[in-house]
């Protein structure tokens, strides 16, 4: 979806194109040459397969929707990512920033309603869409980390640590696809439990008193509670252990060592790292090597090195 011109948002015909089996339930707009008011040029309910050839030609001005179809064309880019992904014609980028899109919406609207079953179907599937892309190119992760890369907004550093934690997951783990998607879900949803918290602590701009601190630590119990009917035990160990340390200064449950899962210690490096390198309320984003340095000389005992070295052999693009 591209910038917002009054009533109108334009959007790419690229995503159309990938889908054949499904109706549009929006109407579709074009800009004339010398006109500055889009007409119809696709109505609502219409099938996919009907227009992909008056696409496809382009001879038609840029596409536009109603700010009122947003939400619908939100939906429906939503449910076509599979073939999206599969399109060998949609180049990387877009998907890629598709992708990025929809799963912060996701990750939004968890937040909004944390108990919601539909909401968290839409983050397993987000989530196996993330995995998808990154197997389909593993450039994906360059061009989704860039997509967030500048603010710590909660549901961006979400998406962020799960595709850190998945780009590191594939290169140290192998086999377990179940394993792999239910550590990715705890990576996304690791700060559902600050969706219980107030937005006054979360966006302070100074540093936060003891009592907000005993607060904020609640957050990964707190999304234990949440997700605790609707997820797996590796996906709510990511959940609740993200913020374990390996000399056991960390909470909640103060973990050493080998008490803590090798899902929550990636996790836990892929939380911190995007921490460091993006706008947070209180602290400005540090340079890659300044947070990794920071990483290892001031936070000794947080992070098992043998994963720590891993992470920078992975941000390298190299292999561990």
């Amino acid at each position: 979806m591209l910038a917002e011109s009054k009533k109108y948002i334009r959007i790419a015909t690229d995503y159309l194109l990938a889908e054949d089996r499904r109706k549009i339930d929006f109407n579709i707009y074009t800009k004339p040459p010398k006109s500055n008011k889009p007409i119809l040029l696709i109505a609502a309910n219409t099938n996919i397969a009907d227009i992909k050839e008056a696409l496809a030609k382009k001879s038609h001005g840029p596409l536009f929707i109603t700010q009122d179809s947003a939400q619908k064309f939100e939906n429906f880019m939503e449910e076509s990512l599979d073939s999206i992904i599969r399109n060998t014609d949609i180049p990387l980028e877009h998907k890629s920033s598709l992708v990025h899109t929809c799963a912060k919406n996701i990750i939004r609207d968890v937040f909004d309603d944390p108990r919601s079953g539909r909401h968290i179907s839409r983050a397993k599937n987000i989530t196996s869409n993330i995995i998808d892309l990154t197997l389909l190119d593993t450039q994906s992760i360059r061009h989704l980390l860039r997509l967030g890369a500048k603010d710590y907004y909660t549901f961006s550093h979400c998406v962020n640590v799960a595709v850190f934690g998945i780009g590191l997951w594939l290169m140290i783990r192998k086999g377990d696809d179940t394993e792999l998607h239910d550590f990715a879900l705890g990576c996304i949803l690791h700060d559902v439990g600050k969706s219980q918290i107030l937005d006054t602590i979360l966006n302070k701009r100074g540093k936060l008193d003891y009592e907000e601190f005993e607060i904020i630590k609640k957050h990964p119990g707190q999304g234990h509670w949440l997700m605790a009917k609707h997820t797996s035990e590796t996906t709510l160990d990511v959940i609740i252990h993200h913020h374990e340390k390996i000399n056991g200064q960390g909470y909640p449950h103060g973990l050493k060592r080998d008490q803590i899962s090798d899902n929550a210690k990636i996790a836990t490096i892929a939380d911190v790292y995007d921490a460091l390198t993006t706008n947070r309320p209180y602290a400005g984003a540090r340079l890659p090597i300044s947070a990794l340095t920071l990483m290892k000389e001031e936070m000794v005992g947080h992070f098992e090195q043998k994963r720590f070295e891993e992470f920078i052999l992975f941000l390298g693009g190299r292999s561990a």
